[in-house]
Parts: structure tokens; C-alpha cells; sequence
């Protein structure tokens, strides 16, 4: 049976300094300089793609829009077209408003140099008027 001796040393370790490692830290910089610009890249690159499709959508909508006020315009042209049909304005003009067609002798012609009383029957039979044409000529085209 061996006997086993042991000694214990106390170290102190308090003074001792340790030398800076000038070559790991300079790697250390590069390493985190290249990291950081590969992050900076990949972020850059994703951004940018975001954008990219956030203006897809944009235009998407857009031409939507233009398509949806397009078919507008052309409905509200129809109907802009319709209401001014000249048959539809006499229609409503005698059928709601009672309207019709001047006689002859109630239109009065007023000119810059002519009194502003209304002319008399004689007066107006002492002028000689052009025949008035009764009907407007849309009408006429129509019956």
C-alpha cells in the first residue's frame, strides 16, 4: 500500500496582470464590424422589399379606383345625356308644368331703343313680322 502525500501551495494570484491580447481584439472588431454590416444589408434589403410590395398594393388600389370612377363617369355622361334630351324637357315641360306652344302675337320682341310699354293689338298688326314658327323644330323632326 503507497502512500500518498500532498502539498498545498498558496498561490496568490493578486498581483499578477494580465497582458492584453492586442490581435484577438482587433479580430474581435473586424468580426462584429462585418456582422454588423451584413445586418445592416439584410435589414436594408428587407425594407426595401417591404416597400416594394406596400407600393403594389398602393397601385393596386388605385387603378381599382380609377376603374370604380371611370364606370361612374360614363354612367353619370348617360344620365347627364338623357336629361338634357330635348324630348324629355318638352314632355316634362306640358305634361307637369302645363306649358305649350306661344300663339302668335304673345311673344313680344323688346330691342334696346323701344319703349317699355307692351305694344297694342293695332301695333302689333301695323308691324310686319315673319311668320313665328309654332313648333321647335325637334318637335317637328319627332311628329
Amino acid at each position: 500500500m503507497p502512500i500518498e502525500v500532498h502539498f498545498e501551495k498558496h498561490i496568490v494570484n493578486h498581483n499578477v496582470i494580465r497582458e492584453a491580447d492586442a490581435k484577438g481584439h482587433r479580430e474581435y472588431i473586424i468580426v462584429t464590424a462585418l456582422a454588423a454590416m451584413f445586418l445592416f444589408g439584410l435589414f436594408a434589403y428587407g425594407w426595401q422589399h417591404y416597400q416594394w410590395i406596400q407600393y403594389g398594393y398602393r397601385i393596386q388600389e388605385a387603378q381599382k379606383k380609377k376603374d370604380q370612377l371611370t364606370e361612374i363617369s360614363q354612367q353619370l355622361r348617360l344620365e347627364r345625356a338623357s336629361l338634357r334630351s330635348v324630348q324629355r324637357i318638352d314632355a316634362i315641360a306640358r305634361r307637369d308644368l302645363g306649358m305649350v306652344v306661344p300663339a302668335r302675337g304673345q311673344i313680344v320682341m323688346l330691342h334696346a331703343g323701344a319703349p317699355l310699354t307692351i305694344p297694342t293689338q293695332q301695333a302689333q298688326q301695323a308691324r310686319v313680322e315673319p311668320p313665328l314658327q309654332t313648333q321647335p323644330a325637334a318637335l317637328e323632326l319627332k311628329r
